[in-house]
């Protein structure tokens, strides 16, 4: 964490650290800076690539990576596709470019994909496809509204998600070919193909060398679905697979132990703590000690 808030510094104009470890006293500042997009994205990027490293560091190497948007970015440089320089470099740019579009809306919502795609209006997209029965819509404020009451007057329970902008939707749109420039220029050093397999958000399966090195994908990355529980299903298929969710709170690991194909039961472990627990201050520690006995049990060597 300490070299990423380093090499972040001089792109962001501050020590994240700052503001991921606040001044007693100064965390409600810091969770409203934290909110801004700009900086969000690359503190994201910061705790998943600094909990993976601490895994590795305790034994727990990753034999496949699966990251949700953001994250993949995180899989990408554990796999040695980018150095931890470019991958900073992208991730700071993308937060940029996001902060200065409009503001939009997420909601996620209990239907299958393709039951919700026909009741959505013009500027509103499907964002991510996190569950088999559960997708994540996204376009500008009052269009996701309309959407929003049209599916509670048929019974239905969507619930908005805490984000600032409309991510993979068309409201990315205009951003695409400022992004495209800066992951070109990134590109112009040569790109390794993953030494570590990881699955694609785009196609929910194993990423290719030709994909993961070409700057378009990176490009459709940032405005196309999240095809997570495709992600988590391919895998699923290798019964030997114990998951380790290496970020902020526990919503991936919860996703892949619901899915249908977990069934059965597997090694399901979360790193951090969730924002309801931001009260106990044991709640770090006893989560990581958790998640460690966990793998542990699961046949996973952990030092």
């Amino acid at each position: 964490m300490d070299r990423c808030a380093t090499l972040l510094q001089p792109l962001l104009g501050l020590d994240l650290r700052t503001l991921l470890h606040p001044t007693p006293g100064e965390e409600a500042e810091a969770g409203a800076r934290l909110a801004e997009t700009w900086l969000t994205q690359p503190a994201l990027f910061v705790v998943g690539y600094a909990a993976a490293h601490l895994w590795i560091s305790r034994g727990v190497r990753p034999a496949a990576l699966l990251g949700h948007s953001l994250g993949e970015y995180v899989a990408a440089c554990l796999a040695g596709v980018f150095s931890l320089e470019d991958a900073l470099g992208l991730v700071a740019r993308r937060g940029r470019l996001a902060q200065d579009l409009p503001r939009g809306a997420m909601l996620s919502v209990p239907l299958p994909e393709d039951e919700v795609r026909p009741l959505l209006p013009p500027g509103v997209s499907v964002a991510a496809v996190n569950a088999a029965g559960s997708c994540v819509v996204s376009g500008a404020e009052d269009v996701v509204a309309r959407v929003e009451a049209a599916l509670r007057a048929r019974g239905e329970e969507p619930r908005r998600l805490y984000a600032s902008h409309a991510f993979h939707s068309a409201m990315m749109e205009p951003a695409l070919d400022a992004f495209r420039q800066a992951v070109a220029a990134v590109a112009a050093v040569p790109r390794h193909a993953p030494r570590v397999p990881f699955v694609s958000n785009l196609t929910g399966t194993w990423i290719t060398a030709e994909q993961a090195t070409n700057p378009e994908y990176w490009v459709r990355h940032l405005r196309e679905p999240v095809r997570f529980a495709d992600g988590a299903a391919t895998l699923l298929a290798d019964p030997r697979c114990a998951f380790v969710e290496c970020g902020p709170g526990a919503t991936l690991a919860t996703l892949v132990r619901r899915h249908p194909d977990a069934r059965g039961g597997r090694a399901v472990a979360a790193t951090l703590r969730r924002p309801a627990d931001a009260g106990d201050a044991h709640a770090d520690a006893a989560v990581f000690l958790r998640a460690a006995g966990t793998l542990w049990c699961a046949g996973v060597p952990v030092e």
